[in-house]
């Protein structure tokens, strides 16, 4: 009988079986069979181990989830006495001994002197090259009896007299200032012509304002009002030279000026102010905030005229 070749398999024939099962010295024929495939034959099994690939992709995930996480609890905030995101918004700076007081521009970058000449976040504009902002002592201090307010000035203080003068005799009286705004461009709300170079200095209820920039600025004009606060520094206690103070009540005011001439009127920012004059058409006097014009009504403040109208 003729040998037949031995036959071979056509590609894409499977065997009825594998033909390498896997051997598993410790199975013992009680644990159930492999589930099959849906073709009917058998399901090819792993080692029992997770596949590393896996594990791998699973912990890359997980360390991404905390990473996120991580990043949103401590991304940096912004604070609420330090520096502002950019865009705008004011920056405060301490000045020695008193409150916050310097201003940041329109891009976040903090101007603690006045040296940007930029218009900050909060309309205020600085003047470039005043950044020093030392006040030296000048004199003896001035005793609060003889720090009397007047049209003219405080007491030996008088408008007109150089800025740095001024404020170190004020230095010497009151020690260092509560609040500094620096060289800045005036917009009329101190009393100053808009467009004037103007320093607010502030000595707990009494602000001092000066125009000109550094090398001729000139004492301009005071107001002391309660709405600054500091009403237990020593400068509330400044009086008028008739003897009016903040805090006194209307009928106060009109007792000491009873031979004056007293009008209220509604001030823009200030709300409603009496006006002092010796006649009723007379120069301005004095002025400031009061609470109404009823006789227990406070005078919350008593303001030099505006150095605009001088």
């Amino acid at each position: 009988m003729d040998e037949q070749p031995p036959r071979f398999p056509r590609v894409g024939d499977q065997p009825a079986e594998e033909p390498f099962p896997t051997f598993d010295p410790e199975y013992t024929g009680e644990r159930p069979l492999p589930l099959q495939r849906a073709t009917g034959g058998p399901t090819r099994q792993g080692s029992g181990s997770a596949n590393p690939w896996l594990i791998g992709l699973a912990i890359a995930v997980v360390l991404g989830a905390v990473s996120i996480i991580a990043f949103g609890l401590f991304a940096p905030e912004d604070s609420e006495t330090g520096t502002t995101a950019a865009g705008g918004g004011t920056t405060l700076t301490t000045v020695p001994g008193g409150d916050t007081t310097s201003t940041t521009d329109a891009t976040g970058t903090t101007d603690a002197t006045g040296t940007t000449g930029t218009t900050s976040g909060g309309g205020v504009t600085t003047v470039p090259g005043d950044d020093d902002l030392t006040i030296d002592p000048v004199g003896d201090p001035i005793p609060i009896a003889e720090l009397t307010m007047s049209s003219n000035g405080l007491g030996p203080l008088t408008f007109g007299d150089p800025a740095d003068e001024v404020l170190g005799r004020l230095v010497s009286t009151f020690e260092e200032p509560t609040e500094d705004t620096g060289f800045i461009v005036g917009e009329g709300s101190w009393g100053e012509c808009p467009g004037d170079t103007i320093r607010i200095v502030r000595w707990g209820p009494l602000a001092v304002v000066t125009v000109g920039e550094r090398q001729i600025a000139a004492f301009a004009s005071y107001r002391i009002d309660l709405k600054y606060g500091g009403i237990t520094h020593p400068a509330t206690d400044i009086a008028t030279l008739s003897g009016l103070r903040v805090g006194d009540t209307v009928g106060d005011l009109e007792r000491i000026y009873g031979g004056f001439s007293i009008e209220y009127v509604v001030d823009t920012d200030a709300g409603l102010v009496f006006e002092l004059r010796e006649v009723r058409e007379g120069p301005l006097l004095l002025w400031g905030p009061v609470e109404s014009q009823n006789d227990d009504a406070l005078v919350t403040g008593i303001y030099s005229p505006n150095s605009c109208e001088g």
